[in-house]
């Protein structure tokens, strides 16, 4: 943006240059006679006394150029002069540039402006328009719509086009993590990535593009690994953004649209923790499950890495605005009479390598934990049921920068899906967890060393206890608890849990 504008501000200030030269004629011819009889004064001394006045006149044409170079041309402008510059710009451009003052706010939001625009966008995207285009080309019909109407328009158009398409297609649910099965392919045709925005602490702002990606059946997991890095000590925030990039991408292309979905600090004070190290990098635990690995010794980052969870990630990703993230509206369809103890829950342990463990259970029966409040969990697996217990493989968390790589012990992703009995989702999380090791509290029958997985958001807490068997180089998860709110059960039910 700052760039279009810049360019845009140094051609309009170049025209207005020539403009004022071309009204100093006079005064420039007079320069040139000024100088030629300069050149002639130093072969002969006897020049008439006119010329001699010269250069009053001169210096007086010279500081009204000066001082008219510093006047505000963008004032003395016509509006219809400036329309006409706005005309060549492109949607993104114009409206940025609509937030200059309010002269430009007024003219940028031009219906005559946007419905151009509307109209050229629609032939080339090949999209269906929801109005006429007779009626987008109609002076009359253009200057009758209220002031913004094509502006918007085209906003929507550009921020979930085709979305009678994509939307009927994530109607089509996997049996077995209860998500839409074409998600994954929803995002390749419609060519949604992710970036990340680095604020440091003199607002300056930096781009990075994702690396790459690792889809799961519920989340997929995005790397950043590639560019100049600053050091953490230096930076204030992190913007994760959706964007949708041109289908052939070609250098210097821009994102047709960006949509915010998560900003979290990056101070010293804010929400993060000591996650895991290896010999090369430490790496910090922010809040949204954002993790950074830092080369030791020093604060520079070597990688970024966030879990994002399937559901509304393409409405997450396309439907937001560069400031602000999309907001999913309630959902009202769950019927108050349906059965509130046929949940199911589906959990993968991964790393942007590999599948660690997924596991499906069905269904499971709430029970109240007064001691935690007013809680209600789900048992998936109990320790005193050895049946039950699952083997999981090695724990850890793979990574990769500047030619390096490392994995570190005992930390991975974990994404989690709770579904109703109408099989709606009832909790949805993604993020990075880590064992713990703990004293043996559990009494079983197995003889190892116990770790624990905790993790915990404002809508529910998941526990997880594994014991490490030496001779089959495994974990066994012999337990996993899930617990939320029952005001949250209330809620969405509409009723007693």
């Amino acid at each position: 943006m700052a760039a279009d504008l810049g360019e845009f501000l140094r051609s309009l200030r170049q025209g207005l240059m020539k403009g004022e030269q071309n009204t100093s004629t006079r005064g420039h011819a007079q320069v040139g006679e000024f100088a030629r009889a300069r050149r002639w004064k130093d072969h002969d001394t006897s020049m008439p006394t006119p010329v001699q006045r010269e250069p009053w006149k001169t210096r007086f044409v010279s500081d009204q150029c000066t001082k008219g170079s510093h006047g505000n041309y963008l004032e003395r402008l016509p509006s219809e002069i400036i329309l006409k510059i706005l005309s060549f710009l492109d949607a993104s451009s114009l409206f940025n540039i609509s937030f200059v003052n309010k002269r430009f706010h007024d003219l940028a939001n031009s219906n005559a402006l946007w419905s151009v625009l509307y109209s050229s966008e629609i032939k080339k995207k090949n999209w269906r328009p929801r109005v006429n285009m007779t009626e987008a080309v109609s002076s009359t019909i253009v200057e009758e719509k209220p002031a913004g109407y094509w502006k918007k328009l085209l906003l929507k158009e550009m921020a979930g086009y085709k979305d009678t398409l994509w939307k009927t297609e994530l109607k089509h649910l996997n049996p077995h993590t209860g998500m839409p099965a074409l998600t994954e392919d929803v995002l390749r045709r419609l060519h949604i990535q992710w970036e990340i925005t680095l604020t440091n602490k003199n607002g300056r702002e930096s781009v990075y593009k994702q690396t790459h990606t690792f889809f799961e059946d519920s989340s997929v997991t995005v790397c950043w690994i590639n560019g100049f890095w600053p050091y953490m000590s230096n930076l204030n925030s992190l913007q994760l953004h959706g964007i949708m990039c041109p289908a052939t991408p070609t250098p210097g292309d821009k994102p047709s649209w960006r949509s915010l979905i998560r900003k979290t600090s990056l101070q010293r004070t804010g929400s993060w923790s000591f996650f895991g190290a290896d010999r090369l990098v430490k790496v910090l635990l922010f809040d949204k499950g954002i993790i950074i690995g830092l080369w030791r010794g020093n604060w520079k980052i070597a990688f970024i890495m966030v879990n994002l969870h399937f559901h509304k990630l393409i409405e997450r990703s396309l439907l937001g605005s560069r400031f602000c993230p999309y907001i999913p509206a309630e959902d009202n369809a769950v019927d108050p009479d349906c059965s509130r103890h046929g949940y199911t829950l589906h959990i993968v342990l991964h790393n942007p390598v590999r599948r660690i463990m997924s596991q499906r259970f069905s269904p499971l029966y709430t029970s109240r934990v007064m001691s935690q409040g007013e809680f209600v969990q789900l048992i998936a697996i109990d320790f005193t049921n050895v049946s039950k217990h699952v083997p999981v493989a090695k724990i850890s968390l793979p990574w990769q920068a500047e030619g390096l790589q490392g994995d570190v012990e005992r930390c991975c992703m974990m994404t989690l899906t709770v579904l109703d009995e109408a099989q709606r989702p009832f909790w949805c999380a993604s993020s990075t967890v880590k064992m713990y090791s703990r004293q043996r509290v559990l009494d079983l029958e197995y003889e190892g060393e116990q770790f624990i997985i905790l993790y915990e958001d404002a809508e529910g807490k998941v526990k997880m206890t594994f014991v490490w068997m030496e001779e089959f180089q495994h974990y066994f998860l012999v337990q996993l608890v899930t617990m939320f709110p029952a005001a949250k059960v209330k809620r969405h039910f509409r009723g007693e849990c």
